[in-house]
């Protein structure tokens, strides 16, 4: 019995391994200027890891001096990086990315990509509304690794 585990293991290796390359699919949206001016705090929120990964933290959404909203990770922001990067989305549920995507493509918009910890801002193209999670996406691997509900 603990042959074919064995054997089922290490075929899988190599799938495990290379989850969440920088070869996935790039977000319509990429994160670029930092906000400007002051910030006013629309919504915060606290991630719960999913999936087995460690990322945790705290996060807000933003609005700066120029009425851009940013996602802001906060200091306290952690995951585990060691094969890329991980896709940060807007979404309607904390359910996995793929399927609400498939249900309807508005229940889920990209903000860009996160590959180190701490604290970073991740402006959004457009408005925050309608959403009611930040959810932490591996496309290559399909999985959440961690969302947050905003309260």
């Amino acid at each position: 019995m603990k042959k074919p585990l064995a054997i089922l293991l290490l075929c899988l290796a190599p799938t495990l391994f290379s989850a969440c390359s920088n070869d996935d699919p790039e977000p319509q949206t990429i994160s670029t200027p930092d906000p400007v001016g002051a910030l006013t705090s629309l919504k915060t929120g606290t991630i719960t890891p999913q999936n087995g990964t460690p990322t945790r933290g705290t996060l807000a959404l933003v609005r700066d001096g120029q009425n851009q909203e940013f996602v802001q990770l906060n200091m306290d922001f952690t995951s585990d990086f060691h094969t890329g990067t991980v896709t940060i989305y807007l979404a309607k549920a904390d359910t996995r990315i793929g399927a609400q995507r498939t249900a309807a493509a508005t229940n889920v918009k990209a903000v860009g990509f996160v590959n180190k910890n701490g604290q970073q801002f991740l402006r959004l193209d457009g408005s925050s509304a309608g959403f009611s999670h930040i959810v932490f996406y591996c496309e290559t691997a399909e999985i959440n690794f961690g969302a947050a509900p905003l309260q």
